[in-house]
């Protein structure tokens, strides 16, 4: 984690230690989350952020599903979800049924309001989340 230009004050009666820092909210129900860097570039940095949700979808199982959920062209631009088919052999292949219909779907993985934490144990002494923000 990058200092915030300043030492932490440590709370030790507090038993919460120095904070956490993690940038970026889960990802949607069934997306998985994925670095959007190649190897030179996490190499470089020195961190590997996940920073895109994605998931593999069969686009032709239920087609008015997906028209609805990512039918609309602009306002996938504007979330900046892109849909990148997989397979894309001869659509002669009578052994590949799925042949045009796997797309795999990326879209930028949702930044936290409170990005920074403290894990504080609570009188029971169960460690509880306490999210907050430099810039409030």
């Amino acid at each position: 984690m990058a200092k915030p230009g300043f030492s932490w004050p440590i709370c030790h009666e507090a038993e919460a230690g120095k904070p956490g820092f993690e940038p970026y909210e889960e990802c949607p129900a069934g997306m998985t989350a994925v670095s959007s860097r190649t190897d030179g570039d996490r190499s470089f940095l020195g961190r590997d952020d996940k920073d895109q949700c994605t998931k593999t979808v069969n686009q032709c199982s239920n087609r008015a599903a997906f028209r609805t959920q990512f039918g609309d062209k602009r306002e996938n631009e504007r979330k900046d979800v892109t849909i990148r088919q997989i397979n894309q052999n001869n659509d002669n292949d009578v052994f590949n049924r799925d042949n045009g219909c796997m797309v795999q779907i990326t879209q930028p993985r949702p930044r936290r309001a409170d990005p920074y934490y403290f894990d504080i144990p609570n009188d029971k002494g169960v460690k509880q989340r306490a999210w907050f923000n430099l810039n409030d």
